[in-house]
């Protein structure tokens, strides 16, 4: 009874239904035989779905190929739309679902589809739907391609295949974008397939000699059986030819900023602060001279002299700001050395400077000044805005880097707030600036209430100044 009751409900479905194993059909229901045309759909039990009972050779391998996918254990159930034909070679649209099964103990795919013909308007709908996106990633200016992960191009607009080096069908990708002999160094493909975002990156085509900014992210392309990479490539040249202007001008901005410094300090020290000491002495001899004056004289004499030596500190003071001459007769360490004990005796921080490999090692007056200015502007920082008790600088030199570090337990802050502000004297855009000046890299990490950690590393020149080696 329960079997003609199934028998029954199968036999009057509208679905054609069928259940294939190990490729063939074990399964067929009457409504599958009317739609494809099979005058005796039983007989067909056993037989090969895809050689001999599937009739359109033409569509056979997208209907195989999903089944495969089945198997293989990506899916559990899949639903597509494709076009098919009938046995006498009438075509028509069918809309398919399969989903795995076990039949027996093993694995199987029962499957159920309509013949969607009468849908031949939405099919129409969907092709010129598929037109106008075609047109459109041709009408733009972005290369629009799409990449499998044995890189292959599958697809390429208009502004990407006037680009090629070659033709799609015959030749690896990078071979075509960048007419290397092997995948690029950069190439980011294995990553793009385990992220779920969209991954961004900039590079520089050699054969092209344009800069590119990429946006890559997986897809799946009907009828490839691959993974595969949908990426948008910007020419960014002409930005990244005015970044670099910019950077060029910052840069020499700086080294006129130091050149000024240096002219301003010696002027300081070399006159202002000579005539200055020079007048305090004629002060104080002038005093000795009117020792016996009656009145005040002597007393107003002794006043105007400790003007003028607090004029002299003064320019000193200011003078060795400028351009600290520690600096220049000992070099970086005793210059931070030296700031940092002024630091801890003028504030009362605990101030802990070491430095490891440094003997021996003298920079460039570059490198040592901009170094030095970092330095001082993470001091003038910490005193200003970290609310420090502590403070730790190192400086070690390990070929062909010097690395230096510096932390304090402040405050902390949030530097993603900073970013492009002038935070406090030259800021962090200008700490960076000058770092970059010296072709090395600069790190910051910091957190409101967990205090602040920078760290610079710079190349070491291979041919020291003979200028400085001498010192």
């Amino acid at each position: 009874m329960k079997t003609d009751l199934f028998a029954s409900i199968v036999g009057n479905l509208s679905d054609g239904i069928y259940v294939i194993q190990h490729g063939k059909a074990v399964f067929l229901n009457q409504r599958f035989g009317e739609i494809f045309g099979h005058r005796d759909h039983e007989s067909l039990i056993g037989c090969d779905m895809f050689a001999e009972v599937y009739p359109d050779w033409q569509s056979v391998d997208l209907f195989r190929k999903v089944h495969e996918q089945l198997l293989s254990g990506n899916y559990d159930k899949i639903s597509w739309g494709q076009p098919s034909a009938k046995v006498d070679g009438t075509p028509f649209w069918i809309e398919v679902e399969a989903r795995l099964i076990e039949v027996q103990g093993e694995p199987a795919v029962f499957g159920t589809f309509l013949d969607r013909t009468d849908c031949k308007l939405i099919g129409e709908a969907m092709h010129a739907s598929q037109e106008t996106l075609r047109l459109l990633l041709d009408a733009m200016e972005d290369r629009v391609y799409v990449v499998t992960d044995d890189y292959r191009l599958v697809y390429a607009n208009r502004k990407m295949k006037a680009a090629l080096r070659g033709e799609m069908e015959k030749e690896y990708c990078y071979k075509l974008c960048r007419g290397l002999e092997s995948p690029c160094e950069d190439c980011s493909t294995d990553h793009v397939f385990i992220s779920d975002r969209p991954m961004q990156k900039e590079y520089f085509n050699q054969l092209a000699q344009c800069w590119y900014s990429v946006i890559e992210l997986p897809v799946r392309m009907p009828g490839i059986d691959r993974p595969t990479k949908l990426a948008v490539a910007r020419d960014i040249t002409e930005r990244r030819e005015a970044e670099e202007k910019i950077r060029a001008l910052s840069h020499r901005l700086i080294n006129v900023q130091e050149d000024e410094r240096k002219h301003l300090s010696r002027e300081l020290h070399d006159d202002l602060g000579q005539r200055l000491n020079a007048a305090k002495i004629a002060v104080d001899l002038l005093a000795q001279d009117l020792a016996q004056a009656p009145g005040d004289v002597a007393a107003r004499l002794g006043q105007l002299s400790q003007m003028l030596k607090g004029g002299v500190e003064s320019v000193r003071h200011l003078s060795a700001g400028l351009r600290p001459a520690s600096l220049e007769r000992l070099g970086l360490v005793e210059a931070v050395r030296n700031d940092c004990d002024q630091l801890a005796a003028r504030q009362g921080l605990k101030v802990e400077f070491t430095h490891h490999g440094m003997e021996g090692v003298r920079l460039s007056q570059d490198a040592e000044i901009n170094l030095y200015r970092v330095v001082q502007e993470a001091l003038n920082n910490v005193v200003k805005h970290a609310g420090a008790t502590e403070v730790g600088i190192q400086l070690v030199a390990s070929y062909p880097i010097v690395r230096m570090r510096i932390r304090d337990n402040g405050t902390g802050f949030d530097p993603g707030l900073c970013k492009g502000k002038r935070c406090g004297g030259l800021g962090l855009v200008g700490m960076a600036e000058r770092v970059e000046l010296l072709h090395g890299s600069f790190k910051i990490h910091s957190n409101p209430g967990m205090g602040t950690r920078l760290t610079v590393e710079i190349p070491i020149a291979e041919e020291a100044d003979p200028e400085q080696a001498r010192r």
